[in-house]
Parts: structure tokens; C-alpha cells; sequence
């Protein structure tokens, strides 16, 4: 159960997961180390090293609710979560002020227990916590300048209550490289997740782009052929009717000729929707690799349909379309390799990616069958020509989608070959 929830998750989403489970780690990290400190005091306060745990409990808490809410103000989903904020620098000194009344605040010595230095452990642990939580919202050279401020006051409180100087410099040391190395990481985490959804984002961008260009080339093809035509039967309706006024007998002739040109607009019109208008198995091809390489996905193409015949080529074209469509909608695919081949009467286009649609079953043959799809549409323009279409998982986590279309007239053994042309042609980087 847990490996299919991980699996059906997006590449995106699960490194959103990994970055946000191991940040969300690293804030817990407060109260086990205080946890840790309060159990290897050999004296002191065991009341008051219960009340430090709680605080730094309360402490790591309010930090991982500020930085869920820093993780989503970043990302674009939230406004910065300024109460939370206020809450989490109110409560900071509490686990130092804690420490400090239950083991004390002089400085390790030989042979003394690491708690006596619980005060200035939980003091650099709540403040760099606090920084690292707030790092998403504060530039670069703020941080550094607070780091640094946060480091000195910790050293001269240190120096305040009797510390040695050399205690005290270490103790802002390495506060200072907590601080540092502390925000580092959680503002490079938090960066590059931003960086993962915004690729993402374009990638979704870029398929609509290819969607949106599909559209603007059939509408366009519908004004090529409805705007000509249409215009030619207005003037010749405006002609016949003024021959009609007139008592013409041309007029007739002219209705005749709106007739013709309106049965052939009707005829081109069904050519464009059905997709025969412009179809052909080598453009479609070539307009695949150049889409699905836009998108991220390196695209390879073997074979090619110049020598199966007109209808042929058309109904694999668009197998071709619709499974380029597919891939950039449904998958997570990295990479996807088209192979055209025909041998023994048939020709055979398959598709084939590392990314595993997600969008429910697909056509097939034993896979399922979903009313309305692309998918569904290709089977019966395939199962009209005598041909077969299947698609599913082929395993390691790959999608194959497979045309078998039967061609009437003998052709070439093979269009798959190690030809320079095809691969020429078909070979992306």
C-alpha cells in the first residue's frame, strides 16, 4: 500500500516529500537533543529538565508550523505567516531560560558533565532554529548580518554570567557556524523545491502550448477552406439574385454553382475534422520529436511511413498525435522512443516512455476501455481498417503504446532498419 501511494505520486511531489520530511526532521532535531542533555545530568534539576524538554518541545513546534507556512509563502500558495512568527520569537528564550535554571550556567570544565552547558547548547539550538525558519523570508545578507549579531549576544551573555573568554569565543563559533550552515541548508532546500514546482509548471505550460497550437492549426485550416468558399457563394447568391430581378435565366445557373461550392466546402470541412485534410505519418513524426523535446523529453524516432500508402500513413498519424498528447498530459515520461516497422502485410508504429499514465486505463487489448477517449476513438478508426491498438505498462515502469495497421500492397521488408535516412531523420540528441 505504501509503495503504490509512493509511486502514484509525481516526480515533483515526491521530492516536495523528501525536502519537507527531512527539514521537518531537522527542526525535531531541538527536542531530542534536549532530551539527550537532560538525561546525562548528574545533577541539577530533574523537575526543571522536564520543563526545558516541554519548552524545546514548544519551540520546535511553533518553528515547524513557521516554516510549513515560510515553504508555502515561498511557493506562491499563502501570505507570509506573520502571527506564527511573532509566537515562535516569544517563545525562543524560553528553552535557554529553562536550561539555565535546571543545570545552571557555568561553563564545561575537566571532567564536568557536558549538561553544565546546557544554557548556551539551548540557546544556540533555539536561535538557529528560529533563523532557519524565518530564512525563506529574509535576503541573503540579512541572514549573515543576524547570524552574527545572534552569535556576539550569545558570547556576551556568555561573558556576562562569569564565562572564561575562551569558553565564550568557542560558544560563538560555533553558534555562529550553526547559524550559518543551519539556514543554508533549510534556505537551499526550500529554493530548490521552488525550483522542481516551477519546471513543473512550465512543463504543464508547454503541453497547453502544444494543445493550444493543435487548435490554432485546425482553426486555421477551417478559415483556409470556409472563408474562400463561403465568400465565393455570397457573391454568387448576391449575383443570382439580382440575375433573378432582371428575369435572368443565368440565375439558375449560378444557384447551381453555390450548390457545387457548398458541397465541396462540406467535403473539405469533414477531411479537416476527420484529420485526412493534412495528415501524414512523416510530419506527424517529425511534429511529435519537436513537441515532446520542448516539453523535456528526449525524443528518439525510428523508421519512417514514406512508402506505406496515403491511408495508412493518416490513421497512424494520429496514433502518433494522440500518444504524443498522451505523454504530455498523463505521464512523468523522461524520455520516449517511436519505432515505425512493417513486415509480413503490416505496419506497426509504437510508442514508448518512462512514464506510466496516470490517468486511468488505457485502450487495449485486455487493459480496459474508457468511453470519450483519444484512445477509444484510435481503436475504432484501427478496427475499421483491420487493424489492432494496445497500450499498457510494459514494466520497469515504462508505457508502450502499440498500432498494427494491415497495408494492402507489398512494400519493403523493413522501414526500421539501420538506414542513414531514418535515422537521420528520427535521432534526437
Amino acid at each position: 500500500m505504501v509503495t503504490r501511494w509512493w509511486e502514484e505520486r509525481s516526480a515533483p511531489q515526491r521530492f516536495d516529500l523528501y525536502t519537507r520530511s527531512s527539514l521537518y526532521a531537522m527542526a525535531a532535531v531541538e527536542p531530542l537533543i534536549a532530551a539527550l542533555v537532560a538525561a546525562s545530568a548528574t545533577e541539577g534539576d530533574a523537575a526543571g529538565g522536564a520543563v526545558y524538554i516541554a519548552a524545546s518541545v514548544l519551540h520546535a513546534a511553533v518553528a515547524l508550523v513557521v516554516l510549513r507556512g515560510a515553504m508555502a509563502w515561498y511557493l506562491g500558495r499563502r501570505d507570509w505567516p506573520g502571527r506564527e512568527t511573532l509566537l515562535l520569537v516569544v517563545v525562543t528564550p524560553v528553552a535557554p531560560i529553562a536550561a539555565a535554571a535546571a543545570f545552571g550556567v557555568e561553563p564545561p570544565g575537566a571532567g564536568e558533565p557536558g549538561a553544565r552547558s546546557a544554557a548556551g547548547l539551548a540557546m544556540v539550538l533555539a536561535v538557529g532554529f528560529t533563523v532557519a525558519a524565518t530564512s525563506p523570508r529574509l535576503p541573503t545578507r540579512r541572514l549573515l548580518v543576524l547570524a552574527v549579531v545572534a552569535a556576539a549576544a550569545i558570547g556576551a551573555m556568555a561573558l556576562a554570567v562569569g564565562w572564561p573568554a575562551r569558553n565564550s569565543l568557542a560558544l560563538v563559533v560555533s553558534a555562529l557556524l550553526a547559524f550559518v550552515s543551519g539556514w543554508s541548508a533549510f534556505r537551499v532546500s526550500v529554493w530548490t523545491l521552488g525550483v522542481i514546482w516551477e519546471l513543473e509548471r512550465s512543463r504543464r505550460v508547454q503541453a497547453e502550448l502544444a494543445v493550444a497550437e493543435e487548435r490554432l492549426r485546425f482553426s486555421r485550416d477551417l478559415h483556409d477552406i470556409l472563408g474562400r468558399n463561403l465568400s465565393v457563394i455570397a457573391v454568387k447568391s448576391e449575383l443570382a439574385a439580382a440575375l433573378t430581378r432582371h428575369g435572368r435565366d443565368e440565375a439558375g445557373t449560378e444557384m447551381m454553382a453555390v450548390r457545387d461550392i457548398a458541397q465541396e466546402s462540406l467535403r473539405e470541412v469533414r477531411d479537416v475534422v476527420r484529420g485526412y485534410r493534412e495528415v501524414d505519418l512523416t510530419t506527424e513524426l517529425a511534429g511529435a520529436r519537436s513537441v515532446l523535446r520542448s516539453a523535456g523529453v528526449s525524443t528518439r524516432v525510428v523508421g519512417d511511413g514514406d512508402e506505406l500508402p496515403a491511408e495508412v500513413q493518416s490513421v497512424l498519424g494520429w496514433v502518433a498525435r494522440e500518444g504524443t498528447t498522451n505523454v504530455l498530459r498523463h505521464s512523468q515520461a523522461h524520455e520516449c522512443l517511436i519505432t515505425v516497422t512493417r513486415s509480413a502485410g503490416a505496419a506497426t508504429l509504437t510508442m514508448e516512455n518512462d512514464g506510466v499514465l496516470t490517468g486511468g486505463a488505457p485502450v487495449g487489448d485486455g487493459v480496459g476501455r474508457r468511453d470519450g477517449s483519444g484512445l477509444t476513438g484510435l481503436d475504432e478508426r484501427l478496427h475499421g481498417m483491420g487493424g489492432e491498438l494496445s497500450a499498457g505498462p510494459a514494466g520497469a515502469g515504462r508505457f508502450r503504446l502499440t498500432a498494427r495497421v494491415p497495408v494492402p500492397s507489398p512494400g519493403p521488408p523493413s522501414l526500421a532498419g539501420p538506414s542513414p535516412a531514418g535515422e537521420a531523420r528520427g535521432a534526437t540528441p
